[in-house]
C-alpha cells in the first residue's frame, strides 16, 4: 500500500482547511444573505418592520455593536431564514465508542448524519405551518434547531456570521426596498449547503427619503 509523504500530507491538510474556511466562513454567509433578501422581498410587512428597526437603531448614522444589539426583529428574520434554508444541510458525528441512541445500538466508528432541513421542517416540532416563513414563531424543543450545529462542536464562527449578516442586511435595507423579480425561479438545491439553484433575482428600488444612512 502506498503511503503519502509528510510533505504531501501537510499540503493536503492546508488544502482541506482552505476548503473548510471558504465554505464555512464565506459561502454559507453569502447564501444566507441571499435567502434573507428573498424572504424579505416576499414578505414586505416584515421588510418594513425590519427597515424601521434599523433606522431607529442607526438614528445617529452609526452602525456599531450597540446598534446591532437593538436589531431584535432582524435577528428573528435571520434565524427563521436559517431554519428554512440552513447553511449546512447535514450535521455529522462519529461514534467514538459503542453507544445506544433511542434504543438503536451504534457501534464505534459509525458515522451518524442528521438531515438538518428535515428536522427544521418537521410539523411535529414546528407546527402545521413549519414550511412557512414566520420569524415570530415560538421557540422549538431543545436541539430541534441546528443551523450552526450543536454541542461541543457548535460552529465557532456563529457570532461573527450573525454580525456579518446583520451589518449587510442593515446597510441594504436602510437604502433600498427589495422586491422579488418575476424572473425568479425558486429552486433550493440541497448540496453541501442549501443554495438557490438559479440564484436570487430581485428588483431593488431606492428607499424614499431615508431617515438614516446607517
Amino acid at each position: 500500500m502506498l503511503r503519502k509523504s509528510s510533505g504531501e500530507e501537510d499540503f493536503d491538510f492546508v488544502v482541506d482547511n482552505c476548503k473548510n474556511i471558504y465554505f464555512a466562513g464565506y459561502e454559507t454567509t453569502a447564501v444566507t444573505a441571499a435567502w434573507c433578501m428573498m424572504l424579505l422581498a416576499l414578505h414586505p410587512d416584515w421588510q418594513d418592520q425590519v427597515r424601521h428597526e434599523v433606522q431607529q437603531a442607526c438614528a445617529h448614522d452609526v452602525l456599531d455593536l450597540a446598534a446591532l444589539q437593538k436589531m431584535k426583529k432582524l435577528t428573528m428574520v435571520i434565524q427563521e431564514t436559517l431554519r428554512l434554508y440552513p447553511a449546512g444541510s447535514v450535521v455529522s458525528r462519529q461514534a467514538l465508542r459503542d453507544v445506544t441512541l433511542g434504543g438503536v445500538r451504534v457501534p464505534a466508528g459509525v458515522n451518524i448524519y442528521v438531515p438538518v432541513s428535515t428536522l427544521h421542517l418537521d410539523p411535529e416540532l414546528w407546527g402545521p405551518d413549519a414550511a412557512e416563513f414566520d420569524p415570530a414563531r415560538p421557540q422549538p424543543p431543545h436541539h430541534a434547531y441546528l443551523p450552526f450545529g450543536t454541542g461541543a462542536r457548535t460552529c465557532l464562527g456563529q457570532g461573527f456570521a450573525m454580525a456579518q449578516l446583520k451589518v449587510l442586511l442593515a446597510l441594504v435595507l436602510s437604502r433600498f426596498h427589495l422586491g422579488l423579480s418575476p424572473r425568479y425561479v425558486h429552486a433550493p438545491a440541497l448540496r453541501l449547503i442549501v443554495e438557490p439553484e438559479h440564484g436570487v433575482r430581485l428588483v431593488i428600488k431606492n428607499v424614499e427619503k431615508p431617515t438614516t444612512k446607517c
